[in-house]
């Protein structure tokens, strides 16, 4: 889910009386009609009273009270700005972590402000730069040509040869930003596990995410072919890279920032691959068919043992 751009776009300045009006009147045409209508502030904050602060503006409150997500004035350093804040039980604040190494290797992100709060609701709240004037690619994608989607696409391959290009951490090092664990990103909900140092002992975790009651025949088998895999290097990884968390600038057709980085971390270089795969069911549906033109590399081995492990593995 997108953190900088959604449903809800802050209120005007100025609005207009009788914008506002018309819009009210159409509102209630709707409801009378039984048709679908965007939820209001009001209805985007409920369930989170306790969390909200007084200058805040909803952007979106996704799952409930699962995360909410904010605008405010920016204060002290971020004066005169407007930031964005993220709040949840699913917030991690190594997020801010993968953010600040993204930044400093280069890769367009929103920049990461402090370290983290605990809310009052006992929700994680994140702060970070909220980048004015930009539309996730999900907005725009249905109305482009093939040949701008390719554009973006390959725009994508520049920025993950560059997150490619920087340095991981040393011993072999597996695991988010911040040191504490792996997140695992599947289909429904992210999976944590203990920091792994060298391919092997990643492969032992992937192992150790299938279900109990999987047949020792089956697990060995893909024990063994995990085993066959060629070596890896650990590469700066999103997890995550759906339309969804890449904002543009669509007047120019250029990508301004990936955003949304709570499963990215240090993996080796084909975990970005099989997770645009395994993530895909929430994308448009033609974004994988645009994967040669992202990766600068496939791992056609690597998708058909994932997919396979992914089968036995809690989704």
């Amino acid at each position: 889910m997108a953190d900088q751009v959604n449903d809800t776009a802050p209120p005007s300045k100025s609005p207009s009386s009788s914008s506002a009006y018309y819009k009210s009147l159409v509102r209630k045409k709707k409801i009378a009609l039984g048709r679908p209508v965007s939820p209001t502030p009001s209805e985007l904050a409920r369930g989170n009273e306790e969390d909200m602060e007084p200058d805040a503006t909803v952007l979106s409150n996704v799952y409930g009270a699962g995360r909410l997500i904010t605008l405010h004035p920016g204060k002290g350093d971020q004066e005169g700005t407007v930031v964005l804040k993220k709040a949840g039980q699913q917030v991690r604040f190594g997020e801010l972590d993968a953010l600040r190494v993204a930044a400093a290797g280069g890769v367009p992100v929103p920049e990461a402000y402090g370290s983290g709060e605990t809310t009052a609701g006992g929700r994680f709240r994140i702060t970070m730069q909220y980048m004015a004037d930009t539309q996730t690619l999900a907005d725009v994608w249905p109305g482009l040509t093939h040949a701008e989607k390719t554009g973006y696409a390959r725009q994508l391959r520049a920025i993950l040869t560059t997150m490619r290009a920087i340095p991981p951490p040393p011993d072999g090092y597996i695991g988010a930003c911040d040191g504490k664990e792996i997140r695992d990103g599947r289909v429904y909900d992210t999976y944590r596990g203990p920091v792994c140092h060298g391919e092997a002992a990643f492969k032992e975790y992937l192992l150790s995410c299938l279900h109990a009651h999987i047949p020792a025949v089956m697990r060995d088998a893909y024990a063994q072919r995990l085993a066959q895999q060629k070596p890896h290097r650990t590469v700066l990884t999103h997890g995550d890279l759906a339309p969804r968390n890449i904002l543009v600038r669509d007047r120019d057709k250029a990508i301004v920032a990936l955003v949304d980085w709570e499963d990215a971390g240090w993996y080796p270089e084909y975990w970005e691959y099989v997770k645009l795969f395994q993530r895909m069911a929430a994308m448009e549906r033609d974004w994988p068919s645009y994967a040669a033109d992202i990766f600068p590399q496939l791992y056609p081995d690597e998708l058909v043992d994932y997919e396979a492990l992914s089968r036995w593995q809690r989704s």
